[in-house]
């Protein structure tokens, strides 16, 4: 079968000429020229080729998942790299890899429209280009003016046209200063005439080695053009799309998955709670069964047995002649540097009894009688705090758990 390929920067125009070629059923090629519509060769089918400038080639990571959500997953990654309204642009996902790396062609939507009734596949013309080495990048010219730099892992850009004589063109430089920065990139490799004086002043002037490789024209590989990622799928594509599951079916697996959600959820938080619940259990019996052992009758309950444990301590430590921690002195020294913050005079008196100092405090600012309750609050002291006409009067004592050395 004999096709005629066409290389487009733009919808075809009546009267603008386009390059194009003709190829025989094994893929050769046997004629290229330039023409309008009009004056292309009349040939079994047709192919529309998109110039470098009009398509971008990327390539993103995703993580694992089904096949139909790769596409929608891609442009999402790529939505921030977009020139323009992410639905303005047509965007073509591979097959992921086992990497997880997918290659994406970006074009116009209203560009790829605008070819899906008048031709059997629409192609991107980086795409045809051969992959150059690890740390290499290899600049192509473009068969509709410009050129463009295919990179190793499949990406291509565009770039502007070379004047004679001139430095590398802006898109260029701007992505060498990037590889840079990040030491990706050895050599750029150049596929059309240059003279070695120009690859000389490119190489010193981006510390980088520019070398020239074969030349290169967008219709001299008619196998890499047969296998080129056909950019009419999805919504422009040429095949009628398989019907859409019901929405109704859809509407019951997510109410299914969300009611399972919540089953989880509930069953966790249930889990949670017997489980913080059997610990604060097994506390209590640990603390009643160590004041049972130390003789302490009436241990009915964690909180009585803890008492009578801190009291039966402190009376041990007076027997001995030393001070228990919630004795006047031990307990205002750990409240002392709390204290020592407060504005001079603010402290009025301090009145200690059964192990609680009693401290009225004048007015002082909200935010310093915050700072005196976290500061003792640190210091493992127990406070309750009341407003009185002449300031606050606050109670300390030790903490529960505190009681002990």
């Amino acid at each position: 079968m004999s096709l005629l390929r066409v290389l487009l920067a733009a919808a075809p125009s009546p009267s603008q000429e386009v390059a194009w070629a003709t190829y025989d059923a094994q893929g050769r090629l046997t004629r290229s020229g330039a023409g309008t519509p009009a004056e292309w060769p009349q040939m079994d089918s047709r192919e529309a080729v998109l110039a470098a400038g009009t398509v971008r080639l990327a390539r993103v990571t995703l993580p694992p998942m089904p096949a139909d959500r790769v596409a929608a997953a891609a442009a999402f990654a790529l939505e921030d790299q977009l020139a323009g309204p992410a639905q303005a642009q047509h965007i073509v996902a591979s097959t992921q890899r086992r990497d997880g790396t997918v290659e994406v062609a970006i074009a116009p939507r209203a560009l790829v429209a605008s070819l899906q009734n008048e031709f059997a596949r629409v192609i991107a013309e980086p795409q045809i280009a051969p992959l150059p080495a690890a740390r290499t990048w290899r600049w192509y010219p473009s068969g509709a003016g410009g050129s463009f730099v295919r990179k190793p892992d499949g990406s291509a850009f565009a770039v502007s046209a070379l004047a004679q004589g001139s430095a590398l063109p802006p898109e260029l430089a701007l992505a060498m200063a990037q590889s840079s920065r990040e030491r990706s990139l050895d050599r750029v490799e150049v596929a059309f005439p240059v003279d070695d004086a120009q690859l000389r002043a490119w190489t010193q002037d981006e510390a980088t080695a520019f070398v020239r490789a074969s030349p290169w024209h967008w219709d001299q590989d008619g196998a890499a053009l047969a296998t080129a990622t056909d950019l009419l799928q999805g919504e422009l594509s040429r095949e009628p799309r398989a019907a859409s599951r019901s929405a109704g079916r859809r509407f019951r697996w997510a109410a299914g998955l969300a009611v399972a959600a919540l089953v989880l959820h509930v069953g966790a938080t249930f889990m949670q709670w017997a489980w913080l619940r059997f610990q604060a259990w097994d506390v209590s019996r640990g603390v009643i069964a160590a004041a049972r052992g130390a003789g302490v009758a009436e241990a009915n309950d964690a909180e009585s047995a803890a008492a009578a444990l801190s009291k039966r301590f402190a009376d041990a430590r007076h027997r001995a002649a030393l001070a228990a921690p919630s004795d006047a002195l031990p307990l205002l020294s750990r409240a002392a540097p709390a204290l020592g913050a407060l504005p001079p005079g603010a402290l009025k008196t301090a009145t200690y009894a059964s192990g609680t100092w009693t401290l009225d405090v004048g007015k002082v600012d909200p935010v310093v009688a915050a700072g005196l309750d976290h500061s003792l609050a640190l210091a493992g002291l127990t406070t309750l705090a009341a407003t009185t006409p002449a300031g606050t009067r606050v109670r300390v004592s030790a903490a529960p758990g505190t009681e002990l050395p």
